[in-house]
């Protein structure tokens, strides 16, 4: 199913002529939307040992438009944009595309348009929208997010349970102008199918459990279980924990190879006023996660859904990964927050030498130090910058030399929203 903006035109248009005095309506409905944006310019520099230093400046962001809802139904369009400052002909050279289009040119696309309807506890949207679910959402953290063309409902009519549903046909990478189908990558044209459930009671719990379906290819079921007040003191000190456990095994043809594998994570964070120390950890099944970050535009139509998910390139979701470390934050306001993170990231050799693993980003063990910070004086502008030092462990492996390097990364994101 390819989906476009004059399919959106053509269902409000059917609206038009089944309902009576709906000139007036519609007249309101546009006249009475919201236009907002939110433009960003990104900065990156990284100095690599042993390999071609990546540095890029980019301009760009989100300008959105939404109808007023008539009788339950809105809709609504978002023009995305990322533009290169530095050379275009460039941006390959530096290593730095994930900005932009793989050949490093800017992306200029219709990245939403849907028709949307809300009623009887349920919102159902239809056409090119951004995804909140494990294996598929926006992911978020450079330029642009992902954005998918996919039907999507949500009902919230039992208490304390949201009931979550998507049919995805196809998605945009973050870094690409096109859409193409979900499995692209494998040649094949296959859709994606989830449900799941979130359950969050008036006490400090949250359990997710969600499934994901891709014929001949996987089905991932994936729980979390979220205590937000594990433990409490007199001075309002608090620990509080989280488990996350994710299972893919591969059906049908097995397009994408015999699959079967796991991840298993844990986070716990003890709070007091200003400060909170977390401790996280991850450990990954015999072959990387199909349908994360970790596989960037093939199949990599979510962020890295690991708690450890801190690292420069990402290898928490590498096959046989085990991965730990903690994070150190203070927070003295509501307008600033800086962290201090550690991340220590086991890999294995046999393992990733094996072409089963379906491993994309083959990585030796490495340690790598960031120090994030984030400031936000008033809801339109928000700066947010990293400092990042990694090491890759020449001894660790006999495998990938050509990847053990020492790298220092800084990345500053200004955001104006309006």
């Amino acid at each position: 199913m390819s989906i476009r903006l004059n399919t959106i035109i053509l269902l409000i248009g059917s609206i038009a002529l089944n309902t009576s005095a709906l000139a007036q309506s519609l007249e309101e409905m546009f006249s009475k939307g919201k236009m907002n944006a939110q433009l960003r310019a990104f900065w990156y520099d990284g100095d690599r040992e042993l390999r071609i230093d990546r540095t890029a400046l980019t301009l760009g962001g989100i300008l959105s438009y939404q109808t007023a809802p008539y009788a339950g139904f809105s809709g609504g369009v978002s023009f995305f944009s990322s533009n290169g400052v530095t050379s275009l002909t460039e941006m390959p050279e530096s290593g730095q595309t994930h900005n932009l289009n793989l050949d490093g040119t800017a992306i200029n696309t219709l990245g939403e348009a849907y028709l949307q309807y809300t009623g009887y506890d349920t919102s159902i949207k239809y056409g090119r929208q951004r995804l909140d679910l494990p294996l598929s959402n926006d992911y978020y953290n450079r330029m642009l997010p992902n954005s998918f063309e996919a039907l999507s409902c949500e009902n919230r009519s039992l208490d304390h349970v949201t009931l979550k549903g998507a049919y995805i046909t196809g998605w945009k990478y973050k870094g690409s102008d096109t859409f193409v189908s979900p499995t692209y990558s494998l040649g094949i044209d296959r859709d994606i199918a989830v449900l799941g459930a979130i359950y969050s009671p008036a006490s400090p719990w949250k359990i997710e459990l969600f499934d994901t379906y891709v014929h001949d290819v996987m089905n991932a079921p994936y729980l979390q279980i979220i205590d937000n007040a594990i433990w409490k003191s007199s001075d309002g000190t608090t620990f509080s924990g989280a488990l996350q456990y994710l299972n893919e095994q591969s059906i049908g043809d097995n397009a994408a190879g015999e699959v079967d594998t796991y991840l298993l994570g844990l986070r716990g964070t003890l709070t007091k006023g200003e400060w909170s120390l977390s401790a996280l950890y991850t450990r990954i099944g015999d072959q990387s996660l199909l349908g994360t970050g970790g596989r960037y535009e093939k199949m990599g139509w979510g962020a890295f859904i690991t708690y450890t998910d801190l690292q420069i390139d990402g290898e928490s979701e590498n096959a046989g990964a085990e991965a730990c470390g903690g994070v150190l934050t203070y927070r003295p306001d509501s307008t600033f927050e800086i962290s201090a993170k550690y991340m220590r990231i086991d890999q294995s050799d046999a393992i990733q030498s094996n072409p089963a693993s379906l491993t994309q980003n083959p990585r030796p063990d490495s340690d790598e130090v960031n120090i994030d910070a984030t400031y936000q004086p008033r809801k339109e502008f928000r700066l947010r910058t990293r400092l990042a030092r990694i090491n890759y462990e020449r001894d660790s492996t006999s495998l990938y030399q050509n990847k053990a390097y020492d790298e220092t990364n800084v990345r500053i994101i200004a955001d104006y929203m309006f």
